[in-house]
């Protein structure tokens, strides 16, 4: 199995299908329902802080969704990768993208939630600062 990321479309942009796979990947990684209206109304902008994750036959894998909260910070929106997909350093590579992007629009910090009970999550950034 192999992926990679690409930058990623506004959420509003999606299409019926790519809604649909959002929806489970995030009832997957987070256990969280989302309907396609929630989903289309992310405040997300196609800039270089959003990514998609596809596999070799461009189906979505994993995300990775943030705004600029204001001229310093960005804030992950969301941040989920398909199970068959964890674990092989794909979630380190859209994080350092992530970085050269915020760095190159003079952003310093990031902004992030994540649910106490998500061990996996927690520890990937506190390995990362």
């Amino acid at each position: 199995m192999s992926a990679r990321w690409f930058l990623g479309p506004s959420p509003k942009s999606l299409d019926q299908a790519t809604i649909e796979v959002v929806k489970q990947l995030f009832l997957d990684q987070t256990e969280e329902i989302y309907s396609e209206s929630s989903i289309k109304s992310l405040p997300i902008l196609e800039w270089g802080g959003n990514l998609v994750l596809l596999d070799e036959n461009n189906f979505l894998r994993g995300l990775l969704w943030t705004n600029k909260f204001s001229e310093t910070r960005v804030r992950v929106v969301a941040f989920a990768i398909d199970s068959d997909y964890k674990g092989k350093g794909l979630g380190a590579q859209a994080w350092e993208i992530l970085l050269a992007a915020a760095r190159a629009d003079s952003m310093s910090e990031i902004q992030l939630e994540v649910r106490g009970d998500n061990t996996f999550a927690i520890e990937f950034y506190r390995r990362r600062g």
